[in-house]
């Protein structure tokens, strides 16, 4: 779960995720090809990457054990999707996560998570190169989405493939305050789009659930 770094609020992980495939199925336009996978592939494997918390998880990012974030992690990256697109491109993100520590645990287990995530593609005749590049673009809408969760204004960037077919990278800029959501430049399929996440009051979660709607607005500029 996310707590609002201003207000007594949490999101939990399984609305996070609902954000993160809300882009994922918004992506692509003119000027930024959609990854050739089916559409709804990639948008179960985005909105549906950290799969280990549950629905009304209890689990504060930023301030679990590392006993309870490995724990969780390994249940992220194991549990397996009949799909093996979204399957795939969960599991590169969990490994992702898992490498963002030097410890030499931490290290082993991004190792043992590598050579899974290689007998796959193998098994499957899977790209290496296309999860690779999908794996941007999984990274760029979590963050959005993790930095929307924490409530507070927040920006930055990742490096993205506009082109399926081209090896140029674009530093795609993002910047997320009060609600609004804008990038530049714009990889969405629309200009303007509204919805909304499901948050919780603190005090009591998650035994005593309160709930209040969190409205987004994901705009261009």
């Amino acid at each position: 779960m996310f707590k609002s770094k201003r207000r007594p609020i949490v999101i939990p992980q399984a609305e996070h995720l609902r954000l993160v495939g809300t882009l994922a199925m918004l992506w692509g336009n003119a000027d930024f090809d959609f990854p050739p996978v089916e559409r709804n592939s990639m948008m179960m494997g985005m909105g549906l990457h950290d799969r280990g918390y549950g629905l009304l998880d209890n689990s504060p990012i930023g301030g679990m054990s590392k006993e309870e974030w490995n724990a969780i992690t390994r249940r992220s990256f194991y549990t397996q999707y009949s799909d093996i697109v979204a399957d795939t491109i969960a599991k590169y993100h969990v490994r992702r996560l898992s490498s963002h520590d030097e410890s030499s645990e931490r290290k082993a287990m991004t190792a043992e998570f590598s050579q899974a995530i290689d007998k796959q593609l193998r098994q499957h005749h899977l790209s290496k190169e296309l999860f690779d590049r999908m794996d941007r673009i999984t990274d760029f809408c979590d963050q959005i989405s993790f930095d929307f969760c924490f409530d507070v204004p927040a920006s930055d960037s990742v490096s993205l493939f506009p082109r399926n077919d081209k090896d140029e990278e674009v530093s795609v800029k993002y910047s997320v305050d009060d609600g609004i959501i804008h990038a530049a430049p714009w990889p969405f399929s629309v200009d303007n789009y509204e919805g909304y996440l499901i948050a919780y009051q603190l005090d009591g979660y998650p035994e005593r659930l309160d709930p209040s709607i969190l409205p987004y607005r994901l705009q261009k500029l």
